[in-house]
């Protein structure tokens, strides 16, 4: 198994199914240091994409409701060789793994990402893994985006260029991976515009026609937490219950937004583009259904 490198260089290497034993491995332990302050454990970063080359450093994140129990298992965690890292992310802890660290070598072969349960960089994680090996098309830009980068950028002054070059590839595929993975899914909504709610703004009054909210704790493109337009219900409601039938792309905006209906209920793209046209017509915005869901990659970058 090639696993390991050395620290501020950048090297990719073919997918080795030996680094999923080895994340099984990695995570098997950390489940036995950190017991009830992990409340789950993932393979992530690029070793967990299949079919691409990577570098050949295992990144694996921790959901931890509290933060700060698990840096009281520093102690053990660090007799297992895992080594607490500053890291200039907010609500997050980093650990690594790798003869650096100890002085008998240069290379780093783990990084543990301990991040809130159930907080924006938790989703990100799992929604760019899971978004990757979904539509391996996508996967494929990524790998060549990084040969490029990695051609241009292999050694310790480029690392930071190496990042930042995949900087607008990660964002817009959490945009997309975050709204896929919603769709066919049940959610809760928190209505902040509910039915019948006038919008003023710059000279103008939008009355809704229909309930509009979020999901709370979750940021869509905007930063804001991610919209959610609830059709099928006939009167306002302050929250709701519900399954995301669709997804409002705009093609023009910084951000997408979700349609839900009552579970059981169904519209069609028609009904759903006809729904919203109130707001949407702003945009340049097409609406993707669940039965895209075999195709949306195509769909979503047509």
């Amino acid at each position: 198994m090639t696993l390991g490198l050395k620290r501020g260089t950048v090297a990719l290497c073919p997918h080795e199914t030996a680094w999923e034993e080895e994340a099984a491995r990695t995570i098997n332990t950390l489940r036995g240091i950190l017991g009830d302050a992990a409340q789950d454990i993932a393979h992530v970063g690029s070793t967990s994409i299949q079919n691409i080359m990577a570098k050949p450093i295992v990144d694996i994140a921790v959901a931890a409701e509290n933060l700060d129990s698990v840096l009281a298992k520093e102690p053990a965690l660090l007799k297992a060789g895992f080594y607490h890292r500053n890291t200039p992310l907010p609500e997050q802890l980093l650990f690594a793994r790798g003869s650096y660290y100890t002085d008998a070598g240069e290379e780093q072969t783990h990084f543990i990402h301990v991040v809130k349960a159930g907080g924006q960089d938790w989703h990100n994680y799992i929604n760019f893994r899971d978004y990757m090996n979904a539509y391996p098309a996508a996967a494929k830009a990524y790998e060549a985006l990084k040969l490029r980068l990695a051609a241009a950028c292999p050694a310790d002054a480029g690392r930071e260029q190496y990042l930042a070059g995949k900087h607008g590839f990660i964002v817009h595929t959490l945009r997309k991976a975050m709204v896929w993975s919603y769709l066919g899914k049940n959610v809760h909504i928190e209505m902040d515009r509910p039915l019948g709610y006038v919008h003023k703004k710059n000279g103008y009054a939008l009355t809704y026609p229909l309930n509009y909210g979020y999901i709370p704790g979750v940021l869509g493109g905007d930063g804001e937490e991610l919209d959610v337009y609830l059709l099928g219900v006939n009167e306002p409601v302050p929250a709701a219950d519900c399954t995301v039938v669709g997804v409002a792309r705009r093609l023009n905006d910084v951000e997408d937004k979700l349609i839900a209906a009552p579970a059981g209920m169904a519209f069609t793209r028609e009904e759903m583009a006809a729904a919203v046209r109130f707001q949407e017509q702003y945009y340049d915005t097409f609406i993707l259904t669940c039965e895209d869901l075999p195709d949306f990659e195509a769909l979503y970058e047509r």
